[in-house]
């Protein structure tokens, strides 16, 4: 009887737990491009094709796929999960669901209606360059909408708000605030009286509260749906701080929370957010700290805003406003010293510079911070990076400095661009073609929720330069598929140093994949955007799976 319990055990022991067949399946491995067949063991690939039958066992899952294609799970490089996550909590003002000023005012009047007098009014997702009116609500329309509601909005890019007069009052500001570093109380032109837009660091004035830790874990498992829907299996949170950390670390214990995240710890205190740089050098974390799971990355540095709002720090003036090249955070003496401060202590650094001028500083911090050599070893990262010279390419390539291209933004608000920029600088960019031939690991992201948090949207104008209202940015900087995909597999796992455990379907990796309505390498480009996933496996194990009542083919 031993014997024989001891013989099923080794026989389950070499069977896999799940064989998934008849797929096309693009692994993302240039030792295997393709497959049918794959066998999954634990948690992880162990065999494809006709090497993965002798794995099929009495218990083994099979699923037959119907020629479906299957792709790694994907990688959200930058996103900031938990803001998403809360703003499902807020009013949603994205253009699809709030196209005029009339709309956002009615979502404020009926949400007034819901709360108590005195309670703030939160909202999220509005852009005067898709708004009909083609401009921001102002601050007495809003005080008409919630004359006893304190109203915060933020614009998609989260570097802009507006408020309404109850704002101001609630947080203790006067009728004539002074602009704090980074940041501006945006006046009227013709009467110079306060607007309602504020801009960057000058949101931080406003005493707006936070939610509870239990309020963003059940947020989060919200959103992670989400995230499973559009194909994502890992997720860069860009600017972690002391309450994030905690509802991670809680989330991670629980069975339902499967989602593999990266944390970027937030460095400063900047945008309303409390810094950790101090508390983690003290702490002596370095990077990489954790597990597959949850672990860190480094510290985050913000230094210049958005395009969109006309707050990135360019080297000439936006379109139209002769005295405007945007706003940079902080000198670049004080960004030198933060950068080499923290990387002596074994941390990687991730700098936001979406501008020419914030680019070069990012640059010159990341330079000076060791030899190129010690730059190579630690992997650091240029977030958005959208406006870079041959001369920033140049010097990215000599130290392998990521560029954590934002190539959603094309898509999302790529009109913005061109209307700030104009065509000629529009054109390029996010310039993808050129990292390419500069040999820069560029991972594609949304930055999600300033864009869509869809992936596809992202390849779709990684391959098509052509912005959600149709319009084309040029395309000298385009990319094949193969290599939009790579930059949201292959190059994006590199940039978080999980090369090895993710990223492509290869054996002994994890097995975090996507089932796809379509093959992105046979349809046309301009269908890369309609691509649905219609099932997610993280480790094996299934988190999504569309129905068939959505008239998607059912897996």
């Amino acid at each position: 009887m031993e014997g024989t319990t001891s013989l099923k055990q080794r026989e389950k022991n070499m069977y896999a737990d799940l064989i998934l067949y008849n797929s096309v399946i693009y692994t993302m491995d240039e030792t295997r491009p393709t497959a049918s067949k794959i066998a999954i063991k634990e948690g992880k690939i162990v065999a494809f094709d006709q090497d993965a039958d002798p794995y099929c066992g009495p218990q083994t899952r099979k699923i037959d796929i119907k020629g479906k294609t299957i792709l790694p799970g994907l990688i959200e490089s930058h996103a900031h999960p938990l803001n998403y996550a809360a703003n499902l909590l807020e009013l949603d003002l994205r253009a699809e669901v709030a196209p005029d000023i009339h709309s956002i005012l009615a979502a404020v009047r009926k949400k007034a209606e819901e709360l108590p007098e005195g309670e703030w009014i939160l909202g999220m997702g509005w852009d005067d360059s898709k708004l009909k009116e083609r401009r921001f609500p102002t601050i007495e329309e809003l005080s008409a909408a919630a004359p006893h509601h304190p109203v915060f909005l933020k614009r998609t890019c989260i570097h802009n708000a507006v408020v309404n007069q109850k704002a101001f009052e609630k947080s203790g500001l006067s009728e004539n605030p002074v602009d704090p570093e980074g940041g501006h109380f945006h006046r009227n032109p013709e009467t110079g009286k306060l607007s309602g837009l504020i801009q960057e660091n000058a949101m931080s004035e406003f005493a707006v509260p936070t939610l509870t830790i239990d309020q963003l874990k059940q947020a989060m498992l919200q959103a992670q749906q989400h995230f499973y829907e559009w194909g994502i299996t890992t997720v860069h949170d860009m600017a972690v701080k002391k309450e994030e950390m905690m509802v991670y670390q809680q989330l991670q214990k629980q069975a339902d929370f499967r989602l593999k995240v990266r944390l970027w710890l937030w460095a400063l205190s900047q945008m309303g957010w409390n810094g950790m740089e101090n508390e983690v050098l003290a702490l002596g974390i370095e990077s990489g700290y954790g597990n597959n799971r949850l672990n860190i990355q480094g510290l985050k540095y913000m230094l210049d805003g958005s395009v969109g709002g006309k707050t990135a720090a360019v080297s000439s003036p936006y379109e139209h406003e002769e005295d405007n090249c945007g706003l940079l955070y902080m000198t670049r003496e004080k960004l030198c010293d933060h950068v080499a401060r923290v990387v002596k202590h074994n941390l990687r650094v991730s700098i936001h510079g979406i501008g020419e001028r914030a680019i070069d500083m990012a640059l010159e911090a990341i330079e000076q911070s060791g030899t190129p050599e010690q730059n190579k070893h630690m992997r650091h990262r240029i977030e958005h990076c959208a406006l870079a010279t041959e001369d920033h390419l140049e010097r990215m390539a000599s130290r392998e400095i990521i560029a954590a291209s934002s190539v959603g933004f094309i898509y999302s608000i790529g009109d913005s661009y061109l209307k700030n920029l104009g065509e000629k600088r529009a054109e390029r960019v996010f310039p993808h073609a050129s990292f390419k031939k500069y040999g820069i690991t560029a991972p594609g992201n949304s930055d999600m929720p300033v864009c869509h948090g869809n992936p596809f949207y992202g390849i779709y104008t990684a391959v098509t330069r052509k912005t959600i209202g149709g319009q084309q940015l040029g395309t000298k900087e385009a990319i094949s598929v193969q290599d939009a995909i790579q930059s949201y597999t292959v190059d994006a796992a590199y940039s978080g140093f999980d090369e090895e455990i993710i990223g492509s379907l290869s054996i002994g990796k994890y097995a975090d994949l996507i089932v796809l309505s379509e093959d992105p390498f046979t349809i046309h480009s301009d269908q890369l955007k309609d691509i649905k996933v219609l099932l997610t496996m993280i480790e094996g194990e299934t988190v999504f799976q569309r129905t068939r009542k959505e008239g998607y083919s059912y897996v």
